[in-house]
């Protein structure tokens, strides 16, 4: 009956840890059994047969599982066949499957991850013309953009890389004379454009495809290289220490919420196993969400909640992989992940959802050198950084008014006209936002930003948004996240909506009132009456050339003390955590001002 066999050239291409052996592949087929409902007698099943220079083993049977769409109560089943296919290669094993799973010990023991880079090689090559890509961001801040999806005939020519370095491949799809192949580097998975085929064309195109990936010094295509660049763990100097973990609670969230095949989240109740409501499900993301220290304790790598004392888990660095062990946080005791296509509490392969988060690497880790992330189980490195974050310095601007500033609005009192001396809100209007020639203030209320300015004496014109703070001076990114948050959730309003704009207008037309006091201070600074104010809004609101500017205006750093942070770190000192998180955060919310079409920057102390 293998000779029906006929799939789509697409598998999952694994790195071979341990040589397989009859008594493996006996042990997997009987396992893959033993985990099905009602598993009819096999429609074929063959071991370790010859086929040219590789061998081949696959099983098929039906079985039972829960129909999707109805509740358990129903007690409905549907009847589904399933095979698995496996081909060994060399140093590379290719498993292509539909309706059944390997269990996860045998993935544990015989399977290894293929480097990125043998993906990238065998695959994105020189002669590649990319048509779709799915990228990922490095960063860990809830804040940045997550993920993004590319697709034009040639990306090439259709995509800016300004801020490409900050994003990870995760997969592709590329033309190329023999044929249009797609890549996910994370999971393994390889596929061509093609009609199916059948068992023995199969084993070709598997063992075509590993002698790809054993093939060393392949040209990789240059686009590929604007993005973050894969690196093998042995890679990473013995100085360099990770410093933060972050839990991909969105990873995790798509698999709970939105996977066609996803998994549910159970814990042992009073009358037996019980899946947890998606508000508790919300709240176990919610836990998982905070960025965790790092702290090596004599060799041991100690991951600790926020308040920087209380240890939670520990990291392994090994050769292939780090390894996030032993998570202990409150809120998930108890709960264990299983797959949902099996019925509740019956999954052979179930697991605390400690392991769950490890197995399938969802989480982030940054370093103490600023270019590195480790994200979906590999290394990456942002090229972009190699020189010291040139790229940050770029965007941090220096105004010496802010040192004097000792609060960020000052006091108020009745018949007030102008902000008070020595406060943010004073640097913005009299330094900052000078070149602006109608400039609002748009604190309180609906704000958009503390300040909007607006040049239309320029070429091109400009809309910027000003966001003000004070603070004691501080290389700690907790001083940024509420700015940050602030200025990335209102970017969509920096085209200046029509439809909302009637309604700020009569706002700004009010005098300033704060803390229970009604002052004389204007809102509408400068720009004439509130018509000419009006029509200069449109005017820049509709011109296709308006530059768009946010500002994070801050008394809490300085750029001469970020300058020398970046400067040791290039002379090999490994910055604090505190500023590691700092430049991630700040670095996510650049790239998210760039993804919106706008620039960002920080105005800080000298």
């Amino acid at each position: 009956m293998i000779d029906h066999l006929e799939i789509a050239q697409s598998g999952y291409f694994y790195q071979r840890k341990r040589r397989l052996s009859n008594e493996a592949i006996n042990r997997l087929f009987t396992t893959i059994r033993a985990q099905a409902r009602r598993p009819s007698q096999n429609l074929f099943r063959v071991d370790r047969v010859v086929l040219d220079d590789a061998r081949y083993s696959a099983i098929c049977f039906s079985h039972e599982r829960d129909v999707a769409f109805l509740a358990p109560e129903a007690e409905a089943v549907e009847r589904v066949y399933g095979y698995v296919l496996i081909v060994e290669h060399g140093p590379y094993i290719a498993v292509f499957k539909s309706g059944l799973d390997l269990p996860s010990a045998f993935k544990t023991a015989h399977l290894g991850k293929v480097a990125n880079e043998r993906i990238e090689c065998a695959i994105a090559r020189q002669d590649a013309v990319f048509q779709k890509l799915r990228l990922r961001n490095m960063s860990i801040s809830p804040l940045a953009l997550r993920s993004k999806s590319l697709e034009a005939r040639d990306l090439e020519n259709a995509v800016a890389t300004s801020s490409a370095s900050r994003f990870i491949p995760q997969a592709y799809s590329v033309r190329r004379e023999d044929g249009v192949y797609s890549a996910t580097p994370t999971t393994g998975r390889i596929s061509l454009r093609a009609d199916r085929v059948g068992v023995e064309a199969t084993v070709a195109w598997a063992i075509q495809i590993s002698e790809l990936l054993q093939a060393d010094g392949g040209a990789v295509a240059g686009f590929i290289r604007n993005f973050a660049r894969a690196i093998e763990l042995t890679a990473l100097p013995s100085h360099v220490r990770p410093t933060f973990v972050g839990i991909d609670t969105m990873g995790l969230a798509d698999a709970l919420f939105n996977a066609d095949n996803g998994v549910r989240l159970i814990r042992e109740g009073a009358n037996g196993v019980e899946e947890l409501l998606q508000p508790e499900a919300e709240a176990v993301l919610a836990a998982l969400e905070p960025a965790f220290p790092v702290v090596r304790r004599r060799r041991v790598l100690e991951v600790r909640a926020e308040d920087g004392v209380t240890p939670i888990a520990r990291l392994r660095i090994g050769a292939t992989r780090i390894g996030l062990r032993k998570l202990d946080v409150p809120q998930i005791a108890g709960i264990s992940v299983e797959k949902r296509s099996q019925p509740l509490g019956e999954d052979a392969n179930a697991v605390s959802l400690s392991r769950y988060l490890d197995r399938e690497n969802l989480f982030t880790i940054l370093f103490s050198d600023l270019a590195l992330a480790y994200i979906d189980g590999a290394l990456f490195r942002d090229e972009a950084l190699a020189g010291g974050g040139t790229a940050l310095l770029a965007r941090l601007q220096a105004d010496p008014s802010l040192v004097h500033t000792t609060s960020e609005k000052g006091d108020f009192a009745v018949g007030q006209v102008e902000f008070a001396q020595d406060c943010v809100f004073r640097s913005v209007v009299d330094t900052i936002a000078d070149g602006d020639d109608v400039l609002l203030c748009d604190d309180l209320g609906d704000e958009w930003a503390d300040f909007i300015g607006v040049s239309t004496h320029s070429s091109p014109t400009m809309i910027s948004f000003y966001h003000a703070k004070h603070g004691n001076q501080s290389l700690s990114a907790s001083a940024f996240h509420e700015s940050v948050g602030q200025a990335i959730k209102n970017l969509g309003r920096m085209g200046l909506p029509a439809d909302m704009l009637p309604h700020k207008l009569a706002g700004w037309a009010n005098r300033y009132r704060n803390n229970g006091v009604q002052t004389d201070i204007a809102r509408m600074i400068r720009g004439g009456t509130p018509q000419q104010i009006s029509e200069k809004l449109d005017a820049v609101r509709v011109a296709p050339d308006a530059l768009r500017r946010v500002f994070i205006v801050t008394s809490s750093l300085s750029r001469a003390q970020v300058e020398g942070v970046l400067a040791d770190v290039v002379q090999g000192t490994a910055p604090s955590p505190h500023f590691v998180q700092l430049y991630w955060l700040l670095m996510s919310y650049f790239s998210a001002c760039v993804e919106m079409g706008a620039q960002g920057y920080v105005v800080c102390r000298p």
